[in-house]
C-alpha cells in the first residue's frame, strides 16, 4: 500500500465488522495483502489473566508457529507483546535468540519474521501481529513502517469492536434480567422493585451472578425451592411467596 488512501480505505473495512471473529480474521487476511513480503500471518492475544491464544491465523503453518511459541514459552511474538513492542528475525535458521522456537517455525517453512504488538486502548488484552516469510531478510524498513501503520488501524478495529460487542451483551444482559422480573411479577404478584430484590438476594445467596441466575429463570421457567435457614426464603417469606409443590396446582403457571 503506497498512498494514504489505501490505508483510509483500509480503517474502513476493519471498522466495518462488527463482531470481534470475522475483525480478527479481516485483520490477518489484510496484513499479507499489505504488507508485500509477508506470505503468512497470525494474531496472538494476552488477556488479562496472562493467557495466550491464537485466535486467527491465515493458514496453518501461520497457526502452527504461533502456537509454538505459546507451547515452547519463547518466541518474538511474546517478546513483541510483553516488552519489546516491535520484532524483526531475518532468517530462523541462525536465530539465537529463541533457538528452539527458531528450529522449529524453520522446519514449517518460515525464513523471517516480523512482529508488532496491538495496543487495545481500553481493554485488558495485549495482542501481537505476526507476519512471516518465506525467505530470509523478508522485511525491510519500509514494510516496517507499513506494518506499523496497519497495527494502528488493527488497534484501533479490534477496540472498536470490544466495545461494541461488551455493549450488546449488556444490553442482553439488561433484557434477560427484565424478562425475569417480569415473570415472578406476574407468577407472584410483586411490584418491579420487590421482583429484582428477590433476584438480587437469591443470587447472593446462592453465589450465582445476577445475570446467569435471570437466564436460568428465563430458560427453565422457575427458582428451585430455597433450602430451610437460606436468607432467600425468609426474603420469600417477607414478600408472602410460597413455593409450590411439585404436586399441587398452580393457577399461576
Amino acid at each position: 500500500m503506497k498512498y494514504a488512501e489505501d490505508f483510509a480505505q483500509l480503517a474502513a473495512e476493519l471498522q466495518g465488522e462488527h463482531r470481534e471473529q470475522p475483525t480478527l480474521d479481516r485483520i490477518v487476511e489484510r496484513a499479507v495483502q499489505a504488507v508485500d513480503p509477508c506470505d503468512h500471518c497470525a494474531i496472538t492475544l494476552r488477556d488479562s489473566n496472562g493467557r495466550l491464544t491464537t485466535p486467527s491465523a491465515t493458514d496453518s503453518v501461520a497457526a502452527q508457529a504461533a502456537e509454538l511459541e505459546n507451547e515452547l514459552g519463547e518466541g518474538p511474538c511474546l517478546d513483541a507483546i510483553w516488552d519489546l513492542g516491535t520484532i524483526t528475525v531475518n532468517d530462523l535458521g541462525t536465530e539465537l535468540r529463541w533457538p528452539t522456537w527458531g528450529r522449529a517455525a524453520a522446519d514449517l517453512g518460515i525464513k523471517s519474521m516480523l512482529a508488532v504488538r496491538l495496543e487495545v486502548a481500553g481493554q485488558p488484552i495485549v495482542a501481537s501481529l505476526n507476519l512471516f516469510a518465506d525467505r530470509p531478510t523478508g522485511f525491510d524498513s519500509t514494510d516496517l513502517g507499513i506494518a506499523s501503520v496497519f497495527a494502528r488501524h488493527a488497534s484501533q478495529a479490534l477496540a472498536a469492536v470490544r466495545v461494541e460487542e461488551g455493549l450488546r451483551a449488556a444490553a442482553r444482559s439488561r433484557q434477560t434480567i427484565g424478562v425475569a422480573e417480569g415473570m415472578l411479577m406476574q407468577r407472584f404478584g410483586l411490584t418491579l422493585d420487590q421482583s429484582f430484590e428477590l433476584l438480587r438476594r437469591y443470587s447472593q445467596t446462592r453465589n450465582i451472578k445476577l445475570r446467569e441466575l435471570a437466564e436460568h429463570l428465563v430458560e427453565s421457567g422457575g427458582i428451585p425451592d430455597p433450602g430451610p435457614g437460606d436468607p432467600a426464603a425468609d426474603l420469600e417469606q417477607a414478600l408472602g411467596l410460597s413455593p409450590v409443590s411439585p404436586d399441587e396446582p398452580d393457577d399461576n403457571r
